[in-house]
């Protein structure tokens, strides 16, 4: 999680040479990676250039090597979206199902696990997101905890015209290092709702499934009422458990205790609702309450502690709802018990 709630600064890097050792330590590192492989060059001879631009949600990247090479990419926790202006790039080169990428068509790389690439000459354009970040978001747009996506590997053809619009649109904004720092938010959220669009086949569960049995069925009755006054007690009732019980199923299945479990989904809850609400007519103080949250004090650094921002600051940035969705909102005051 993120303990600094001040908006992220973007930072700028740009390198270039003719020299293979050069280039491999540069991508190397670049790729979290101990085996990039650089052979035969170009008929004018070896060259690599690589420029990104990013902070610690969104990085957009460039390269170009003259020369076909190949190794390992080791993501990490990022999700990132490619696409080659040539062809001959492959990714997953040593499965039975790799995938090729074909010029200027947006793929998704493999997702939190090491991939082997093989790559001739081409220049090749990334967009990385941060997961917790573009978990973020999608759970916002679904109306669900975050969680690992299930992403396509190619996109869905209805949404790809509007990803590409979207990307060049927030390109400029995107390569500017020097953007306002809400500038730069905003065009993160639009490109990331157009990456979701596109790639984004995460089934709906209403939780962050940890387990199955009576830590899901409890999951599932927790997310459904978090809107209502919850204590340990009613879990129990629900699934039919001691409150040591609970607690053992909880702890065996490597999830959180159900009460810390409910105020994640609260919390992530408020996002959603501070992200749809209008600024001018809603108040954080309004939402926490609704959702259950009383000291206000406390509130906001556990807000800022998850979210890396002050709870303030997502209503006044204000993120538009996809066509055709609602806002969400939080509960009213009268909802029942």
């Amino acid at each position: 999680m993120r303990t600094d709630p001040r908006t992220p600064t973007a930072t700028a890097t740009a390198q270039h040479g003719a020299v293979v050792d050069d280039a491999v330590e540069l991508f190397e590192g670049v790729y979290s990676s101990h085996d990039i492989n650089v052979g035969q060059p170009v008929s004018d001879g070896f060259s690599y250039r690589y420029r990104a631009v990013g902070d610690d949600r969104v990085t957009i990247a460039t390269s170009a090597v003259a020369a076909h090479r190949w190794g390992t990419i080791n993501p990490g926790r990022q999700y990132t979206l490619a696409w080659a202006t040539g062809p001959g790039m492959v990714l997953d080169a040593d499965r039975r199902d790799p995938i090729t990428m074909h010029p200027n068509v947006p793929v998704t790389y493999p997702v939190g696990r090491p991939f082997v690439f093989d790559a001739a000459p081409a220049v090749q354009h990334v967009v990385r997101f941060d997961a917790d970040f573009l978990e973020s978001v999608s759970g916002a747009l679904r109306g669900d905890l975050p969680g690992p996506l299930d992403l396509r590997t190619t996109a869905d053809q209805a949404a790809l015209p509007a990803l590409r619009r979207t990307i060049a649109g927030a390109a400029a904004t995107l390569w500017d290092p020097s953007a306002l720092p809400s500038v730069r938010d905003t065009q993160h959220r639009r490109i990331a709702e157009a990456v979701l669009a596109a790639f984004d086949q995460t089934p709906p569960s209403g939780v962050a499934a940890a387990g199955h049995g009576a830590v899901r069925a409890a999951q599932e009755w927790i997310a459904a009422n978090a809107h209502r006054p919850l204590t340990t007690a009613d879990v129990c009732r629900v699934t039919g458990l001691s409150a040591r019980g609970l607690q053992a199923a909880f702890h065996r299945a490597g999830a959180t205790s159900p009460m810390q479990f409910l105020r994640d989904v609260r919390l992530h809850r408020i996002r959603t609702a501070l992200e749809a609400a209008d600024p001018t007519s809603t108040t954080v103080a309004e939402v926490a309450r609704a959702w259950g949250f009383a000291h206000l004090g406390r509130f906001a650094g556990t807000y800022a502690g998850v979210f890396g921002e002050r709870p303030s600051s997502t209503l006044q940035r204000r993120v538009t709802p996809p066509t055709g969705q609602s806002p969400s909102s939080a509960p009213t005051a009268s909802t029942t018990t």
